[in-house]
């Protein structure tokens, strides 16, 4: 009888390691994807982003090139870190200041009731500063806390089987995450009362033609 307890309990403490194993993979390596993503599609315009930390009025306008590019380096070398399991816990370190940074710009611009660009992904203007931005930061702030607290207990590595569930759920939460941006713009179309329009064409048919006109015209005396 204790055998047999003893056994589950080793059962049960296997299946909550490998949880954690999963986990801190998806989180670790999602966050670091993200940053990557992120710091990318900034580097493809770097002016444009730098013009975009300036419509946020947090720095001096001559500041905003030195702001914007270390941002830029931050996300890309905590992406590089964090993917790559080097350094993880002082990686998730930084993640905790890089996305509380992002936070407290946002909070603090939609106080001033700034919806200039966000520009958190690229210099993409289709996403503004909005709430849904801000939340974004927060969850992404609180995940890199528990990548450190993972990082600290120093919790095992995924096995090969878990690999591809591991990715896949990695890639959800990535694409999930870099969508999300799209939301209050999805909405705002969804609320526009629909109304319908003409629609102009270049189709002639017999219903529009002059009554008068005559299908056989009388021939010329």
């Amino acid at each position: 009888m204790v055998v047999r307890w003893t056994q589950d309990q080793d059962r049960d403490r296997g299946g909550e390691s490998l949880t954690a194993a999963v986990t801190y993979f998806v989180f670790r390596t999602g966050l670091g994807a993200v940053c990557l993503l992120a710091g990318i599609e900034k580097v493809q315009s770097p002016g444009d982003f730098v013009e975009g930390v300036r419509q946020y009025r947090l720095v001096p306008s001559r500041l905003a090139p030195v702001a914007g590019c270390a941002l830029i380096a931050a996300e890309l070398g905590l992406g590089l870190l964090l993917v790559t399991d080097l350094v993880p816990a002082l990686a998730a370190l930084g993640a905790i200041v890089l996305f509380s940074i992002f936070a407290a710009a946002l909070a603090v611009s939609l106080a001033r009731s700034n919806t200039a660009p966000c520009h958190c992904f690229g210099a993409s203007e289709v996403e503004k500063i909005s709430p849904v931005a801000l939340v974004r930061a927060l969850a992404l702030a609180g995940v890199a806390a528990a990548v450190l607290v993972f990082a600290v207990q120093d919790t095992a590595s995924i096995g090969r089987h878990e690999l591809l569930p591991s990715l896949l759920m990695t890639a959800a939460f990535v694409a999930i995450t870099r969508l999300s941006g799209l939301f209050p713009l999805t909405w705002s179309f969804l609320r526009q009362k629909a109304s319908m329009h003409p629609t102009p064409t270049r189709r002639v048919s017999f219903r529009h033609q002059p009554l008068d006109v005559p299908f056989y015209p009388k021939e010329q005396q």
